[in-house]
């Protein structure tokens, strides 16, 4: 009878294969015991894993992992995508905490929010969740990664409350290529090969613009926008300053500088355009707001809120409840 270490060592196999092994007399019935419990046993050390952060169980699926947060909502999980919230819970101990609670306190009460490369939903069901007055349009082209936001929007009941968008946002309307990374994968999703060492895959995603959607879904107003989609920012906000004049959103928005550089901006071009709709800047740090005036190189925030003073609270109420 073939040995637990020759196993091992010369053919490590799927829970499933050792089972049929066990039916086909190719493994006796103590090896395959054993052989489960060494995953019982890899499984159990998650537990550790989980203990202090926002997931209170991983469950097995027919279809795979998923994660349910102790506010009750549930993320299927796929193990290659390093980046995805839950996976980065797992290894790290949470996920953007401040930016979940700044963006909470920044939707409360709002009635139509704009998530804007929404990936697989995370803040859209968390808004969605936490505010049921209101619809949430979650806006992600990447077929791909939209299967899987569907997915998450069927597992929760708040997925009810948001409206997946096929087309992303940009300047103009149409269909362009958007290269998704192999190690980043759907989170560092971009318009531009952002990652050329990483093999990306080019996929055809279509396009409208924030105003051309706007209009022909009789949106008639706009409370909160988040908008992340690695570099494209500019594009997103120039093909939709008429519906953020007219409507006036608290805004957050990513600004890295490596990646407005590869769109031909800086981020002080996005600083301009709001200041120009009367709008303040701010920073979002370590549990903090700083104000900004003008980026530079030695400024450390990535991510950044604009406000209207005579719309939004002021930045030490915002502070307050996150």
């Amino acid at each position: 009878m073939t040995s637990l270490a020759k196993i091992r060592v010369e053919a490590p196999q799927t829970p499933l294969d050792q089972r049929r092994a066990f039916d086909q007399g190719a493994l006796d019935r103590l090896a395959l015991w054993k052989l489960f419990a060494e995953r019982h046993r890899l499984m159990a050390e998650h537990a550790e894993a989980i203990e202090g952060t926002e997931i209170a169980a991983l469950v097995i699926e027919p279809s795979g992992l998923s994660a349910t947060l102790k506010n009750g909502l549930s993320f299927a999980m796929d193990a290659d995508a390093l980046r995805e919230a839950p996976n980065i819970i797992l290894a790290q101990g949470g996920y953007e905490t401040f930016e979940l609670a700044l963006i909470s306190r920044l939707a409360r009460g709002a009635e139509v929010v704009f998530d804007i490369g929404a990936n697989i939903g995370w803040y859209s069901l968390h808004i969605a969740q936490q505010e049921p007055q209101a619809r949430v349009y979650a806006f992600e082209p990447v077929p791909t990664t939209h299967e899987r936001l569907l997915a998450n929007l069927a597992r929760n009941v708040a997925g009810n409350r948001v409206t997946p968008v096929k087309d992303g946002l940009t300047d103009k309307p149409g269909s362009f290529d958007m290269f998704v990374p192999a190690t980043s994968g759907s989170p560092a999703a971009s318009l531009n090969e952002l990652h050329p060492g990483e093999g990306s895959r080019r996929v055809s995603c279509r396009f409208t613009t924030l105003d051309q959607f706007v209009e022909d879904n009789g949106v008639d107003r706009l409370d909160f926008l988040k908008c992340d989609v690695e570099g494209a920012e500019l594009r997103v906000l120039k093909g939709g300053m008429t519906s953020i004049e007219r409507f006036r959103p608290a805004v957050v928005i990513e600004l890295l500088r490596k990646w407005s550089a590869a769109f031909g901006y800086h981020p002080n071009d996005v600083l301009d355009l709001f200041a120009g709709l009367g709008y303040v800047c701010y920073g979002v740090g370590d549990r903090a707001l700083t104000k900004i005036e003008r980026v530079t190189d030695e400024t450390p925030e990535t991510n950044y809120v604009f406000l209207d003073p005579s719309r939004h609270p002021p930045v030490n109420a915002i502070l307050a409840d996150c």
